[in-house]
């Protein structure tokens, strides 16, 4: 196993046992997995540059995983459940330009962070159908 699937997987196993969590961000998940593997202290520049990349690579399992895009995402799975199969445990929250993406659990959104997510998936939808239909339209017309 390299040291990426290493860190990927203990990033994945820290957002599990918080599954009651209320707000989970990149930051934090960073912070916990670089203290896993290194408890100590560094040097200060090379604690800077090692949580920068935990950064970047907590932002990616964490929009892969919860994104508007996410198909990692885990689906609800209770059998009665009428959108079985298509709801996510976390949503993204609306963020102010540059701030860091942060994913609530899906039963504490407020009314306000639902419409914007399911705005930001109809946005979604209706790009991956336009470039379905061009896609479609080249092909009818070659």
């Amino acid at each position: 196993m390299s040291m990426h699937e290493e860190i990927n997987i203990a990033m994945q196993q820290w957002i599990a046992d918080r599954s009651d969590c209320r707000v989970i961000s990149p930051t934090a998940l960073a912070i916990a997995v670089l203290q896993r593997f290194e408890p100590g202290r560094l040097e200060p520049h090379i604690e800077y540059t090692s949580l920068e990349h935990f950064k970047q690579m907590a932002r990616r399992v964490l929009a892969h995983r919860f994104g508007e895009e996410g198909d990692d995402n885990p689906a609800y799975e209770d059998q009665g459940q009428l959108f079985s199969g298509h709801l996510q445990d976390r949503y993204p929250i609306p963020r102010k330009r540059n701030a860091e993406p942060q994913y609530k659990l899906r039963f504490l959104l407020t009314e306000r962070e639902r419409a914007w997510n399911v705005e930001q998936l109809r946005k979604s939808a209706s790009a991956r159908l336009a470039h379905a239909d061009a896609l479609e339209a080249e092909g009818l017309a070659a």
